[in-house]
């Protein structure tokens, strides 16, 4: 899914066509791996953080190798405004990212508002800037290169704020607490179990071996 909104929104960028940009968004948004980031932040999952990492890392390097082959491909080498409009970034498109991001954390963690989220893929934006940066890595440009990469990690920076913001109002980190406690008390209980098991199971060990015994001296005095 991620290379064929790849594949879309940077025939989007090289057409001048916003309608097929957004479409191509709106296939497979890299919000999630961006939320999990966030959550794993939030209450010390150092498994999820990682996982989160890895999966955007990788994302990113997909669309922007995607991007620059069709770029290479492609016949016209003309700089749309499209494009251009994806290679600078200032405060607001940060304000954007995170209010964005915070509408994200939110529905993610209401079920009944998930409907929202893509929309919020649509505000954020990530694809496109990745697929700029392919576009301008087979062009060569580098203030492009430079340009859309603000623009991304403007958005990623963000949306994980705001995310880590919305996940901390909400008292996740005490949730996992809960549950931490939960699971330690039942492993207690566990153990005591097993406990009780092993002593009852010694039990019954010594009593057979005290029937045998019994039974072995029986036998003694009735040879003799």
């Amino acid at each position: 899914m991620l290379v064929l909104s790849s594949v879309i929104v940077t025939f989007g960028l090289l057409l001048n066509n916003i309608a097929v940009i957004i479409g191509g968004m709106l296939v497979t948004p890299i919000l999630f791996p961006i939320l999990s980031l966030s959550m794993g932040v939030v209450v010390g999952d150092r498994k999820l953080m990682k996982r989160g990492g890895i999966v955007i890392a990788r994302s990113a390097g997909v669309v922007v190798i995607i991007s620059a082959l069709i770029s290479l491909m492609f016949i016209s080498k003309e700089i749309t405004p499209e494009i251009v409009s994806r290679v600078s970034s200032n405060l607001a498109y940060f304000l954007i990212a995170l209010f964005s991001g915070a509408a994200a954390a939110y529905a993610l963690s209401r079920p009944s508002e998930s409907e929202v989220l893509p929309g919020v893929a649509i505000t954020v934006a990530l694809i496109p800037p990745l697929s700029v940066l392919g576009i301008a890595i087979s062009l060569f440009q580098w203030e492009m290169i430079v340009g859309s990469l603000g623009l991304f990690f403007f958005n990623l920076i963000g949306i994980t704020f705001s995310a880590l913001v919305v996940f901390s109002i909400l008292q996740f980190h005490e949730i996992k607490d809960v549950i931490e406690k939960k699971i330690k008390a039942e492993e207690r209980v566990i153990k005591a179990e097993q406990k009780e098991k092993e002593k009852s199971h010694i039990q019954e060990l010594e009593k057979t071996v005290r029937q045998a015994t019994e039974v072995l001296k029986e036998k003694k005095k009735n040879n003799t």
